[in-house]
């Protein structure tokens, strides 16, 4: 599990955001997933990895990450 010091390291400000990240949603998914945002928002994987990491499929997740409104690294 990611350790929850470890957060806002991440490799967008949260400040510049036109809508904030939902966190009550980001909450609410299972640790795997949350985990798995935390690496790909930190910009240590990728989108794909994090889809694999989270055992789920690229748009599965990708749906999941829109929804939490977690901007998609470039």
């Amino acid at each position: 599990m990611i350790q929850k010091s470890d957060i806002k390291k991440y490799w967008f400000n949260e400040n510049d955001l036109l809508k904030p990240i939902d966190w009550n949603y980001f909450n609410k998914l299972p640790n795997i997933i949350q985990d798995a945002l935390e690496l790909y928002m930190r910009g240590d994987i990728s989108v794909g990895k994090a889809a694999q990491i989270a055992r789920l499929s690229f748009c599965e997740f990708d749906i999941i990450r829109s929804k939490a409104r977690i901007p998609i690294h470039i």
